[in-house]
């Protein structure tokens, strides 16, 4: 038994493979049982009385399994569930090999560790009928991570190329990293945008290249109150209720009601509003609703010149 594992872990490991094992040696002796798993007696004796509070759902006399060890002798009965070494489902399977593939990204090529792992996914993936070749590759580059992370470290700016999903498009910016975040399992970069000169968010799985400059960055400004940046509107809702109130995030609003929200983006807007196919009916600003007219009008004549 490998010894220089957490203690839960190798707790827990002995713990799953006491059961079959005192199953096929009913009657070892608790010196011979803490032998055969290399711990120590008194250990051995705390393994089974935690072992002795287990069994099925219930929890009652009936449903533990029935352990015997006072007298330095170790029986078990009513442990049909965990007579024999545990098998794993696919599921589980499929979670153990991409789990050691990218244990084994992690690790430089010539480490022992890896070429373990390598031997270990091909013994699951012969046993499981799983291929081998299964990867568990993040759609954002390590290289590009790695970037990130050394350009926040050392405080370095960042020239990006970033495709923004509003104004679907590709820009070139430089930014002042800060920090990376998670949230609903999608990562982003906060930084400062050089380029708008203005704090932004950057979805990492959106930035298509990105290069540090190897000068330290001057401190971004602090930040501040960014209302100003907001665009206020109203919206009219005509069809489509549900729909419209969940993409413009409205609250409960009658047919032809109006709506007035605020909104970082007109490119935003402007979008929905188009992807709204007459539901929803910009009021104001005046200058978004005569731009959403001319590409709705460019739209219909290039429709009807086709």
């Amino acid at each position: 038994m490998v010894k220089n594992k957490p203690t839960a872990l190798a707790e827990t490991e002995r713990l799953l493979a006491l059961v079959p094992f005192i199953t096929a040696n009913q009657g070892i002796s608790v010196k011979e049982l803490a032998a055969a798993f290399d711990v120590s007696p008194k250990q051995m004796v705390s393994d089974l009385t935690t072992l002795w509070m287990c069994g099925l759902p219930g929890y009652t006399a009936l449903e533990l399994m029935d352990l015997s060890f006072e007298s330095g002798f170790v029986t078990i009965q009513n442990a049909e569930t965990l007579q024999s070494p545990r098998t794993l489902n696919l599921e589980e399977q499929v979670a153990l090999i991409m789990g050691l593939d990218l244990l084994s990204q992690s690790l430089p090529t010539d480490s022992a560790l890896k070429q373990n792992i390598e031997i270990l996914g091909q013994r699951l993936s012969k046993s499981s009928r799983i291929t081998s070749k299964l990867r568990a590759i993040s759609n954002i580059p390590a290289s590009m991570r790695a970037e990130i992370e050394t350009a926040i470290v050392r405080k370095h700016a960042l020239d990006i190329s970033y495709y923004s999903i509003y104004r679907d498009e590709i820009s070139q910016r430089l930014v002042r990293p800060l920090e990376l975040r998670v949230d609903e399992n999608a990562e982003y970069l906060y930084a400062f945008c050089e380029t708008a000169q203005d704090f932004r968010v950057f979805r990492l799985d959106r930035i298509q290249s990105c290069t540090s400059i190897n000068k330290v960055s001057d401190e971004p400004p602090a930040m501040t109150d960014s209302a100003a940046a907001k665009q206020s509107f109203t919206v009219r809702f005509n069809s489509r209720l549900r729909l419209m109130r969940e993409r413009f995030d409205a609250e409960e609003k009658s047919s032809n009601s109006d709506y007035s929200q605020d909104s970082f983006s007109s490119q935003w807007l402007i979008r929905s509003i188009l992807a709204s196919s007459g539901s929803a009916e910009l009021v104001t600003p005046l200058d978004l609703r005569e731009e959403i007219c001319e590409k709705s009008q460019l739209m219909l004549d290039r429709y009807q010149s086709q």
